[in-house]
């Protein structure tokens, strides 16, 4: 069984689907055991990701044109192994309902070892932007990769 991996941000439109993109390009490429989905704290659902995040991930192979948005749901926080928020304010929030899934719910940079970094929400700010939090997300995840392998 695939260990699964959630990512979450606020809107589920930038952030979260490219590392869930990112993360499923490199198990399906290098044949880990691996699932990554994507959620948001604020999202609706359906809503597809941002032209300028499909753009940026579509430069490093990554396909996101027919993600559809979800809310963080109960099933999927009890589904998963490892929930892996952008910013330690997404960490508090799910905390602060779910206080006993302490253990599995990490920011992304601390997953890294780099202590709680923000991941900047770059929705609404040109492409440039988005390569740069990709960029973000790629180096964190690549800092990360003994957990997912």
């Amino acid at each position: 069984m695939p260990k699964k991996i959630l990512f979450v941000c606020t809107g589920n439109t930038c952030r979260s689907p490219m590392a869930e993109g990112l993360l499923n390009k490199w198990a399906n490429d290098q044949h880990w055991d691996v699932e990554a989905k994507s959620a948001g704290l604020a999202a609706f659902g359906g809503v597809p990701a941002t032209p300028e995040a499909i753009e940026a991930a579509g430069e490093k192979g990554i396909d996101l044109t027919a993600h559809q948005s979800q809310p963080l749901s109960k099933v999927l926080v009890l589904e998963s192994d490892l929930i892996v928020t952008m910013t330690a304010k997404h960490k508090e929030s799910i905390l602060r309902k779910m206080p006993d899934l302490e253990s599995k719910v990490k920011v992304l940079s601390e997953l890294a070892g780099e202590g709680a970094v923000d991941i900047e929400d770059p929705v609404g700010l040109p492409l440039e932007e988005y390569r740069k939090v990709l960029g973000q997300i790629e180096g964190y995840l690549t800092k990360s990769k003994s957990v997912f392998n």
